[in-house]
C-alpha cells in the first residue's frame, strides 16, 4: 500500500478505512459515517481519523505528515487479530 497516496484520495473531511473484503483494499466514508454504510460485510482493519481536529495542532494541519506518522502508533496486533478472525 502506497501510504502517502492515501492523504490525496480524501477530498474534505472523513474517515479512512483499511478494510478486509476476500482482499485488503482502503475505503473512505465522508464525514462521521462508518464503514458499515458502505455495506454490510465489510470488516474494518484500521480507521484513520482525517478531520483536521485529528492533526492540526501537532502537525500544524499538514495532513501528509499525520498520516506518514500515524502508523508508528497503530495497533497492529489488534488489527491482526481482527484479519485473522475473518480469514477462519
Amino acid at each position: 500500500m502506497q501510504k502517502v497516496l492515501l492523504y490525496r484520495d480524501l477530498d474534505g473531511c472523513g474517515l479512512l478505512w483499511i478494510k478486509r473484503q476476500k482482499k485488503l483494499s482502503v475505503e473512505t466514508t465522508a464525514n462521521q459515517d462508518p464503514l458499515v454504510t458502505k455495506g454490510a460485510s465489510l470488516v474494518p482493519l484500521l480507521g484513520i481519523d482525517v478531520w483536521e481536529h485529528a492533526y492540526y495542532l501537532q502537525y500544524k494541519n499538514v495532513r501528509p505528515d499525520y498520516l506518514n506518522n500515524i502508523w508508528k502508533v497503530m495497533n497492529w496486533k489488534y488489527a491482526g487479530e481482527v484479519y485473522d478472525n475473518v480469514l477462519a
